[in-house]
């Protein structure tokens, strides 16, 4: 399990961060210490990384009941700790629950507050936080995590994970991204345009040709977001109610977000349950948004889905389609779907999905 880094201008911080499962009340306390500019050759745990920005990317540890939950890395190489104020007190980094400690390729993202607050919850937040570190600190936390590692399931290694540029073999059976669909619910004054829009049939779900997608439905989001930027980004926290961000005080509050939810590619036909089906029937390319009349609200599915990114269906497969709930919203192009995926989705004329994505 060793490991030999050849730069020697690394900077290290700890990363803490407590979770609690529900139905169990078991405790899961992450704390390990990252690395940052260090260019490291991995070993029989985790294959080859030629990543050099931060190390590890995401951590992951099992539970006693045999499911998993991973955390992906703050990216804080520049000095933020909770210590010195630039770290916010509520910070959340994205979690994911997995339900089977042996199956890491798919699971539900933790994408905001409204997640931890939603019934179908598995997990408990118990707050995060950033701490200086040194390279000694860094050494005797892989050295301890080591010694104290057990290997279940499909767990990467003491070390967690780093999602190199260069994809193993063996990366497939880990996530590399989680996607959602934001929703936003329109004022009344928006709602008169997007009824302008809606289609004469009235369908719950619709959306627009995809070349004039971006100046109707987009050009609508973009009028009802600039006022309301959503707090949180994708390598330091995800989205707060108090609209805190990491930055230099004071933090400059913003709206609290929009609604989240999942979409499924590909491969998952669930996510609460998590179901997956076989890959390879180019007759059922479905990429479905899990809604559930807003019962999925603040989570996303995270799937390793770069196959999907560049799949053509044969000609004589059924079309794929993109459906919401399981109604069939638009038929996407043969060539390469994911390039037709729906950037905008409408609901009745109250409320805009646009789509998300954020890899680890």
């Amino acid at each position: 399990m060793s490991q030999t880094y050849v730069k020697d201008n690394g900077y290290f911080y700890r990363l803490k961060a407590n979770f609690e499962i529900k139905e169990t009340g078991e405790r899961l306390t992450f704390d390990y210490v990252v690395a940052c500019n260090l260019r490291i050759t991995r070993s029989r745990s985790a294959g080859l990384s030629d990543d050099s920005s931060i190390h590890p990317r995401a951590m992951v540890m099992a539970t006693r009941d045999g499911h998993a939950v991973m955390i992906r890395t703050l990216h804080l190489c520049s000095g933020s700790t909770t210590e010195n104020g630039m770290v916010p007190p509520d910070v959340l980094p994205l979690a994911v629950w997995f339900d089977d400690v042996g199956d890491l390729s798919a699971g539900v993202g933790y994408l905001s507050e409204d997640a931890y607050d939603n019934p179908l919850s598995r997990l408990k937040f118990f707050g995060a936080r950033i701490e200086q570190a040194t390279r000694e600190d860094w050494e005797t936390w892989r050295e301890k995590s080591a010694t104290q590692y057990v290997q279940r399931g499909v767990l990467p290694g003491p070390w967690g994970y780093d999602f190199p540029n260069q994809a193993p073999p063996e990366l497939g059976q880990y996530i590399s991204s989680c996607w959602t669909y934001v929703r936003l619910k329109l004022p009344e004054e928006l709602r008169v345009k997007l009824r302008e829009l809606w289609p004469q049939d009235r369908p719950r779900y619709w959306t627009m040709p995809t070349e004039t997608e971006r100046s109707t439905l987009g050009e609508i989001v973009w009028t009802y977001s600039r006022e309301r930027s959503s707090s949180g980004d994708v390598h330091s926290g995800q989205p707060l109610r108090s609209g805190q961000i990491v930055q230099i005080p004071p933090h400059v509050p913003s709206s609290w977000p929009s609604e989240m939810y999942p979409l499924m590619w590909r491969g998952l036909t669930s996510v609460f349950p998590m179901r997956k089906s076989a890959l390879g029937n180019d007759s059922d390319f479905i990429l479905n948004l899990e809604y559930r009349d807003g019962a999925t609200n603040g989570f996303g599915a995270c799937q390793d889905a770069r196959a999907d990114l560049e799949y053509r269906i044969p000609a004589s497969s059924a079309a794929p389609v993109f459906e919401v709930d399981g109604m069939v919203v638009k038929q996407l192009d043969r060539k390469i779907p994911v390039l037709s995926i729906p950037q905008y989705v409408a609901e009745r004329d109250e409320a805009v999905f646009f789509w998300r994505w954020q890899n680890f």
